[in-house]
């Protein structure tokens, strides 16, 4: 999402406020977005189901709709609880490392509720570029002893990584039309 958008929800977190207000906290925050613009903005997120539009004469009050905005942390979890515990720390490295194209972080994996721990299939990582890597998650803060761990490939997990990115891609995008109802059971 957009900067506007990130604006916006920190400003409306757990809030009510009419569009005056909202285009009052914007532009305290550098975003001077006139009234009918950020009004067509407001409408189309709630047109798409995050915004909770409410009226209250004379105005027109928003609010973020409860458990809109998931971060990729609580989305991989949720689909984590289908596998035994002593899976989930493989799983979860293979996914984050293979999503953000290095190394996971332990703070990460507590993101997740999984305890980060060397496993035969997990090691820690000794990529020289960690401290690049921390520094370039701008949206966490992760510590600077922070130790990161990285799938060795020869492990089974690369299936079930896979099965989860799957179900998670097929939960956020609409694949009707593109795709059969029913699979098939037998050959014909």
């Amino acid at each position: 999402m957009s900067e506007y958008y990130n604006a916006l929800t920190e400003i409306l977190a757990n809030k009510q406020m009419s569009i005056s207000s909202i285009a009052r906290e914007l532009k305290k925050n550098g975003y001077d977005q006139h009234r009918l613009i950020l009004t067509g903005y407001l409408r189309a997120l709630h047109d798409m189901g995050y915004l909770d539009e409410i009226d209250i004469p004379p105005s027109i009050v928003y609010t973020f709709k409860q458990g809109t905005k998931r971060d990729i942390y609580s989305i991989v979890k949720e689909h984590l609880k289908e596998f035994d515990i002593s899976e989930r720390l493989e799983i979860a490295v293979f996914i984050l490392s293979s999503l953000f194209h290095r190394p996971c972080f332990k703070y990460e994996l507590g993101l997740m509720g999984i305890e980060a721990r060397k496993t035969a299939a997990v090691k820690e990582s000794k990529d020289p570029r960690l401290k690049e890597h921390r520094a370039a998650a701008t949206r966490i803060k992760i510590p600077q002893d922070d130790p990161a761990f990285e799938i060795s490939r020869e492990s089974d997990v690369l299936q079930k990584g896979n099965d989860v990115l799957i179900a998670i891609i097929n939960e956020i995008i609409d694949l009707d039309g593109l795709k059969a109802k029913f699979q098939q059971t037998k050959l014909a």
